[in-house]
């Protein structure tokens, strides 16, 4: 009961802040664009660029084919759909390490609810996701997509993913701490997982004894949902979406516990 009442009060003090969420997210936006002449443009013209590459490459030049299952969906749009979710995901987790280490002179010099960085870093990656999400949308319709009403499957597939980095956010931005090797290591870790989730390969490729353990990656669950969702050629997996929300709920206990018991202990070290 101690560990539940201790998590609930984690969760009402960054509630508390939400203020400074706000703020710090505005900050974060302003800072990846500033000096630049386009400015918020370019969260535009970066993922309209990636869109338009995949679609040339692997459609247009490649011509690669998907499985029946897909029936005459694009390789390209297929792709990008997977992407989404992985490229907001990948975010989070390679600047996680760094959010406490990044404002160190603010925590070492007064009382800081650190616990808000975190989160601060994943709410400024959703904006830029949603800003892609919206362009890749706005280009299936071009292409004649039916997404209505299957579309307002990404939202809560969206919030378990948010959840469940989030969790892991707190988790290594607080370990970071004390052990600075965490945030060369977590590059490397993304990598390995990248190549493990079905996002450049559809998930009938992997071998039938595998299936069982690559179903243990939420990840995986995240991409199909998405796909499932944008590209309406495949059913709504309800057991992946309620996995990624169940191991997203337990890595935010774990996280947002270990980032209460080492807070403590951060201004010493910094």
């Amino acid at each position: 009961m101690q560990i539940i009442r201790d998590f609930f009060s984690f969760i009402l003090s960054v509630y508390k802040n939400s203020y400074m969420i706000r703020s710090m997210v505005i900050r974060d936006i302003r800072m990846r664009y500033i000096g630049s002449f386009l400015g918020v443009f370019w969260s535009i013209i970066h993922p309209l660029t990636q869109l338009m590459i995949y679609y040339f490459v692997f459609s247009v030049i490649l011509k690669i084919k998907l499985g029946p299952e897909y029936g005459e969906t694009n390789f390209g749009i297929w792709l990008m759909a997977g992407l989404l979710p992985w490229t907001l995901f990948a975010e989070v987790m390679t600047r996680s390490p760094g959010a406490v280490l990044e404002q160190s002179s603010l925590i070492s010099m007064m009382v800081f609810p650190s616990e808000i960085l975190p989160l601060a870093h994943l709410a400024a990656a959703v904006i830029n996701h949603l800003i892609g999400l919206i362009i890749f949308i706005g280009f299936l319709l071009v292409f004649g997509y039916n997404l209505w009403p299957k579309v307002l499957w990404i939202l809560p597939f969206l919030l378990a993913i948010g959840i469940f980095v989030l969790g892991i956010s707190w988790m290594l931005s607080a370990l970071n701490v004390f052990l600075r090797d965490i945030g060369q290591i977590i590059g490397v870790f993304v990598q390995i997982w990248f190549f493990l989730t079905p996002i450049f390969y559809p998930r009938h490729l992997i071998p039938e004894s595998l299936q069982g353990l690559y179903s243990l990656n939420p990840m995986l669950h995240a991409v199909e949902g998405y796909r499932a969702a944008l590209l309406g050629k495949t059913d709504i997996h309800i057991f992946g979406l309620s996995y990624l929300l169940l191991f997203g709920l337990a890595t935010l206990a774990l996280g947002g516990l270990t980032f209460k018991k080492l807070k403590p202990a951060f201004a010493d070290v910094l």
